[in-house]
């Protein structure tokens, strides 16, 4: 007989420590992401018109969906340089979230922040943090801006200027 109840508490302690292990196991879910990485990227973006965007790296690091370019430098097809630290590039939706350092060239354009969006499709940079723009001998501060690339445009948030004569 007690070799019987013995043998009913073992299984009854199984059954509860099985229920356990599946309740544990529920609550801490671990989602494991592959990640990759390549050195010297050069990718293109191409648009209605072709190829749009040159975009080149130090290094691509892929973390599931995600695609991180660092030391980056972006060229498009009307001829201006984008440089940031790293970028976050969307490519469902065809942008890509600049960090660090930002710089755009123009031909007789500099703008410098530390964020902007770029949106590859429609040839359009953004950003909502402090912003310096010089034009030749004219300096433009302001918080926040937007950048058309086609045709040329330069849309400045909170704005104060300096200009030389």
């Amino acid at each position: 007989m007690k070799a019987i109840l013995l043998h009913l508490l073992f299984v009854t302690l199984s059954v509860v420590y099985l229920a356990y292990v599946d309740f544990i196991q529920g609550k801490a879910k671990i989602e494991v992401k592959e990640k990759a990485i390549a050195k010297g990227v050069g990718i293109k973006v191409f648009g209605e018109r072709g190829q749009e965007w040159s975009v080149q790296g130090r290094e691509l690091v892929s973390v599931g969906r995600d695609l991180y370019l660092l030391e980056v430098l972006l060229v498009s097809a009307e001829g201006f340089k984008v440089r940031a630290d790293s970028i976050n590039l969307d490519r469902l939706r065809n942008v890509g979230r600049l960090k660090g350092n930002v710089e755009i060239r123009g031909e007789a354009l500099f703008v410098k922040t530390q964020e902007a969006q770029v949106d590859f499709k429609r040839g359009l940079l953004k950003g909502e943090g402090p912003v310096q723009v010089w034009k030749g001998t004219n300096y433009v501060e302001g918080k926040g801006f937007v950048a058309y690339l086609k045709p040329f445009r330069v849309i400045i948030s909170r704005v104060r200027t300096r200009h030389e004569i």
